[in-house]
């Protein structure tokens, strides 16, 4: 009797509740909830459990994550007009004047990626079908101060005809201590056309793409040596294209039943990862469905990469973080959020869970993951893109 006590006490000893164990996993990072999986079987299902999801997604939004720190927000409502707003006052707006480095009479330029870099926005000039026409500068808003960028010199290797360049990503080497910028030049036979029935994107039958990097510290470009087999896709919108640890992230299209992938540019090591987009992420999508029909949106969500998809004729969103890049399986659907009448797509991402959305009316609306209310904000456009921007006196200027 007192040895069957003895293990019976030592079995109560070793077991933890669930409670106490669903507040230690909940504040671990995702890449390390999918590695515990093999710990015990139950926690593979962790996101199956509404107690333990509700946990998660409270601490997931709440964590004051330093990505944020000293930041405002910036709205670029169309290619000449930007707005600087906080958080705590979305009624302070205050309008910024874009540069006119080109000194062109109807100047278009875009902001490329979703935040600043130390302080630094990377801008690019577009043509009528909004790809980058070889003429990008850099932008200290802060400063006022901005530095050209020098066309690429780099001739095709392609015998195809080089149709555009697609901007993909502006980012800091920290090894090196260099800012980076990184374009697709694309080689094509036959008409563009719309991907997604959607002008945001557009892809071509047949092409060829060759990555070039350009350096500001030595002021040259460079071609990437990359095997590089797909097309990225193009948007008009910066929030589909990330710089989040080092790293410049952008959707490509790697074929029609290939579908798209996420891509992850490592600054320092300059080789490109890719994720794919598993099936079961997607809005209502089952694996007899075609992928490539549902419109995503990629942003920065409290710090992590996150994939948001929709149907066109229905407004509840799903949103997807990222646990681990080039880990397909490390995707894991957090938030369904809607239905929301008459919203016409994402934006972008602020602070803690801040969503915005565009609506279908142009106006601007305000989403907040924690408390699920919903806010029409004072602004009116084409509100192309919500942006992180962090104050920095920095100079641009450090070439050696």
């Amino acid at each position: 009797m007192e040895k069957y006590a003895s293990v019976t006490k030592e079995k109560v000893k070793n077991y933890i509740c669930d409670d106490l164990a669903f507040c230690i996993l909940s504040k671990l990072p995702l890449k390390s909830l999918k590695r515990f999986g093999c710990v015990r079987k139950s926690w593979v299902f962790l996101f199956e459990n509404h107690k333990f999801l509700s946990i998660f997604q409270n601490n997931f939004i709440s964590y004051d994550h330093s990505y944020y720190d000293d930041t405002s927000l910036l709205l670029q409502l169309t290619d000449k007009d930007l707005c600087s707003f906080s958080r705590d006052s979305f009624e302070d707006v205050v309008k910024l004047d874009l540069p006119n480095p080109f000194q062109d009479e109807d100047p278009s330029l875009w902001i490329l990626d979703s935040g600043s870099i130390t302080g630094i926005l990377c801008l690019y000039h577009s043509d009528k079908r909004f790809f980058s026409d070889k003429r990008f500068v850099l932008w200290n808003p802060t400063t006022e101060e901005f530095k050209i960028i020098p066309e690429s010199p780099l001739e095709p290797v392609s015998s195809y005809v080089r149709d555009h360049d697609i901007p993909l990503g502006f980012g800091y080497d920290h090894v090196k201590n260099d800012y980076k910028l990184i374009t697709g030049a694309c080689f094509f036979y036959g008409d563009y056309q719309y991907y997604d029935g959607s002008p945001d994107y557009v892809c071509y039958p047949e092409f060829v793409c060759d990555y070039e990097i350009y350096s500001l510290r030595s002021n040259s470009w460079r071609k990437i040596d990359e095997d590089v087999s797909f097309i990225p896709l193009h948007s008009r919108v910066a929030s589909q294209r990330l710089h989040v640890n080092g790293m410049c992230h952008w959707w490509h299209f790697k074929g029609v039943l290939d579908g798209r992938d996420l891509a992850s540019f490592d600054l320092v090591t300059e080789k490109i990862i890719t994720t794919p987009i598993p099936v079961g992420t997607l809005q209502g999508v089952d694996d007899d469905f075609k992928a490539d029909d549902i419109p995503i949106s990629l942003m920065v969500l409290n710090g992590s990469i996150a994939l948001i998809s929709w149907f066109l004729d229905n407004t509840t969103f799903n949103i997807s973080i990222l646990g681990e890049i080039g880990k397909k399986e490390s995707w894991t659907k957090l938030f369904t959020i809607g239905p929301l009448s008459d919203i016409r797509l994402p934006i972008g991402a602020g602070k803690k869970g801040d969503l915005f959305f565009q609506k279908k009316d142009g106006k601007i609306v305000w989403f907040n993951l924690s408390t699920q209310l919903i806010e029409e904000l004072d602004i009116k456009g084409n509100a192309f893109s919500i942006l992180i921007y962090k104050k920095k006196f920095s100079i641009i200027n450090l070439i050696s």
